[in-house]
C-alpha cells in the first residue's frame, strides 16, 4: 500500500527534519504517546499538525519546537500550581463571624421586604375597606329604590 502524505501546513514541505512524529514526542517527554495523543486534543495550545501520513498506520507530525516550548509552559504552569500557597486556615471564631455577618445581612434583606410587603398590605387592605363603603352605598342605594317600588305597588292595588 503506497503512503499517502496531507500537509496541514505547507510550509513545513522540506523541512521534515524539524517534525517529529506522536511516538518520537512520546519518547521525548517519558511517556506514552496515547498521553500526547490525549494533550492534542485536550489542550487549545497544543501545537498545530503539519503533516499526516497515511499507510498502513495513520502518524501525525508536529514541529518538534513548537512541542518543545508548549511542554515547557505546561511545566511552569503545573510547577505554579504546586508552588501557589494556600490562605492560612480560619480560626472558628473567624467563620463564626463571618457566619454572623452574612446572616444579619439576609435578616436584614428580609426586613427590608416585610417593610415593603407590609406597606403594600396596609394598601390594600384600605382599598379593599374603601370597595366595602362604597358597595354599602350602593346596596342601601339600591334597597331604597327598592323599598320604593314596592311602596308604590302596594298603593296602585286595589
Amino acid at each position: 500500500m503506497e503512503e499517502q502524505v496531507e500537509w496541514h501546513r505547507k510550509e513545513f514541505r522540506g523541512r521534515e527534519s524539524e517534525l517529529s512524529s506522536i511516538t518520537e514526542l512520546a519518547k521525548r517527554e517519558g511517556v506514552q504517546p496515547n498521553t500526547v495523543s490525549s494533550w492534542s486534543s485536550r489542550h487549545a495550545s497544543f501545537p498545530e499538525i503539519v503533516m499526516t501520513k497515511r499507510g498502513a498506520v495513520t502518524t501525525k507530525y508536529y514541529v518538534t519546537a513548537e512541542f518543545d516550548r508548549y511542554r515547557e509552559i505546561q511545566r511552569g504552569v503545573a510547577r505554579q500550581a504546586r508552588t501557589r500557597k494556600s490562605a492560612p486556615p480560619r480560626s472558628k471564631a473567624t467563620i463564626a463571624r463571618e457566619r454572623l455577618a452574612t446572616l444579619k445581612a439576609q435578616d436584614d434583606k428580609l426586613a427590608e421586604e416585610e417593610k415593603e410587603l407590609s406597606e403594600k398590605l396596609a394598601a390594600v387592605l384600605r382599598r379593599r375597606h374603601q370597595l366595602d363603603e362604597e358597595m354599602g352605598e350602593v346596596r342601601r342605594g339600591l334597597e331604597k329604590e327598592l323599598a320604593t317600588i314596592q311602596e308604590a305597588l302596594r298603593t296602585e292595588q286595589p
